[in-house]
């Protein structure tokens, strides 16, 4: 990303300059490429447009800006050279989804891991001193101390909310008293950038705080949109939408009076979102608990579902005039039984990626064994990608249900038990797997499997906790419950031979391999597990 700031002839303080577009058209002559950024007031009279060039060579630059006279009409070049570093988003480009894809994938065409981390109170994160709750990490700086770890256990992904941030933009405006907050926000994006990892950030500010006023303001939803794009845009991100906005944030169990299914807001934001992102970043609105909300409904429990529990983005119309083009879902699945077919099936028949965006968070409402058993489900259930969490880092500092016991179906986790500072937390066990499943998965085509949902013409079980899926020559079978049966393959290729390695997703490594030859009848008898522990198959 380069920045080019720009000085108007008039002091747009304090109101802000709401009423001034300014735009910078970028074309690359030799192939013709032309991408157009929205500029952002950064107070005063000054304007910033922020460009991250996708092809190497010469750029030319003009400005337009038909309410400032002073802005408009500018013009320069630059040159765009290789990128020499190791880091995937910038060898391979932006984080695309791409139509007919089940998965994210660089501009490229390089497939993309999804593996995220939640911070929804990124900004009560010390980016300049070390915190309260360090320990004894040595870290200067609470936030790039985290930053810098996940990258370092393998996480592709930083998820934010702007919880405790110190800008407002629920009122519809940006003006001088923001500004500080953005600028302060920028140096967060610009480190989670640094360190490589794409920043799956929410905006603007907590959906209960979006008023109805606001809701039905489309001038104001398009100035914060706008000035969010400009701002942000030329990151490496992933667009999520504030906080559990599809379908309707809980207005029926009364979380939030302004809007309902039939009037959503957020769906106007998406629009606005797509209209200025130049670069198509994948676009999402981050889903309520799945008891709520699916894609159409189906796998939803509650009562009280606003719309039958269908998301607001559902219908292929909505898709393309906002952008959405992935699933943010919010899904805990049982860590003792098979997985909810009606649930996979609905986010797996869509045309659209899905991601488990939010789920039990390690020492909040899980711990390791859930956390691990979270991210391995949902992989091999069709989500291609996980958001994992941690008690101190999902939420900073938080009191939220932190004194009361929670049970997971297979673990108490007790109040002190969810005393524990990030400075522990960073090093769970569960975060480390984290890096184990992603070696895994990156040891084969994994953006091709397909999950076998509880078909016993496919698999005849004996285990009551797995989950089956496959590729064209990969069949993977992860197997959670406290015993040691597994099953039979009944319809895999007849009177081959296949070589069948255990993984273990608590250490990394792998069992000595051993072959099996399938019957006549195309079946395949699985050995036992290793122990009563959580363990993986790959069959080759």
């Amino acid at each position: 990303m380069t920045e080019l700031r720009f000085e108007s002839s008039t002091d747009y303080n304090p109101g802000g300059s709401e009423k001034v577009s300014l735009d910078v058209s970028f074309t690359h002559p030799k192939t013709g490429v032309t991408l157009v950024r929205p500029a952002f007031w950064d107070g005063g009279n000054e304007f910033l447009v922020r460009f991250a060039p996708t092809v190497e060579g010469k750029w030319k630059w003009r400005s337009v800006c038909p309410q400032d006279s002073s802005l408009d009409g500018l013009k320069g070049r630059f040159t765009c050279e290789k990128y020499d570093g190791n880091l995937p988003v910038y060898q391979h480009g932006f984080v695309k989804v791409e139509p007919g894809r089940k998965y994210m994938s660089y501009a490229d065409g390089t497939p993309f891991f999804y593996l995220g981390d939640t911070h929804w109170g990124m900004y009560l994160e010390e980016f300049d001193a070390p915190g309260p709750n360090a320990g004894n990490t040595g870290a200067e700086s609470h936030f790039k101390y985290i930053v810098d770890r996940r990258a370092e256990q393998g996480f592709t992904v930083y998820q934010s909310e702007p919880l405790g941030a110190s800008f407002n933009l629920s009122d519809g405006k940006v003006d001088s008293v923001d500004i500080p907050g953005l600028r302060a926000a920028d140096k967060y994006y610009k480190y989670i950038a640094g360190a490589g990892l794409v920043h799956a950030n929410a905006e603007f500010f907590f959906a209960s705080s979006m008023r109805a006023e606001l809701a039905a303001n489309g001038d104001a939803l398009r100035t914060i949109s706008r000035d969010w794009v400009a701002r942000f845009g030329a990151f490496p991100v992933i667009w999520t939408l504030a906080q559990e906005i599809d379908n309707d944030f809980y207005s029926e169990r009364g979380d939030q009076p302004a809007y309902d299914f039939t009037n959503n807001p957020w769906v106007k934001v998406a629009e606005y979102i797509h209209k200025y992102d130049c670069y198509s970043h994948p676009l999402s609105g981050h889903q309520e608990n799945s008891w709520y909300t699916t894609v159409s409904g189906k796998g939803t429990g509650a009562s009280d579902r606003d719309g039958d529990g269908a998301s607001v983005f559902r219908s292929e119309e909505v898709a393309k005039r906002t952008g959405h083009n992935w699933w943010a879902a919010q899904w805990s699945p049982s860590l003792t039984g098979p997985v909810d077919p009606g649930l996979v099936r609905d986010y797996w028949e869509s045309s659209r990626p899905a991601v488990n965006y939010e789920g039990r968070y390690c020492g909040l409402w899980t711990k390791d064994f859930g956390s691990r058993v979270q991210g391995w489900i949902s992989f091999l259930s069709g989500f291609f990608g996980y958001g994992y969490g941690a008690i101190d880092i999902w939420l900073y500092r938080s009191d939220y249900d932190v004194n009361t016991e929670s049970f997971d179906g297979v673990e108490h986790i007790t109040p002190a038990d969810k005393m524990k500072p990030w400075s522990e937390s960073i090093e769970y066990p569960s975060a480390i797997q984290m890096g184990y499943l992603r070696s895994f998965m990156e040891s084969f085509d994994w953006w091709n499997l397909t999950p076998v949902l509880n078909d016993e013409e496919a698999f005849k079980a004996d285990a009551s906790g797995y989950v089956y899926a496959r590729t064209s020559d990969t069949h993977v079978l992860y197997f959670f419950s406290k015993e040691t049966t597994t099953g039979e393959i009944t319809d895999i290729q007849a009177g081959n031979t296949f070589r069948l390695s255990w993984y273990n997703p608590r250490s990394g490594e792998w069992s000595n391999p051993v072959n099996l030859t399938s019957s006549e009848e195309g079946r395949l008898v699985l050995p036992e597990k290793p122990d009563f522990e959580d363990w993986v198959l790959m069959i080759r």
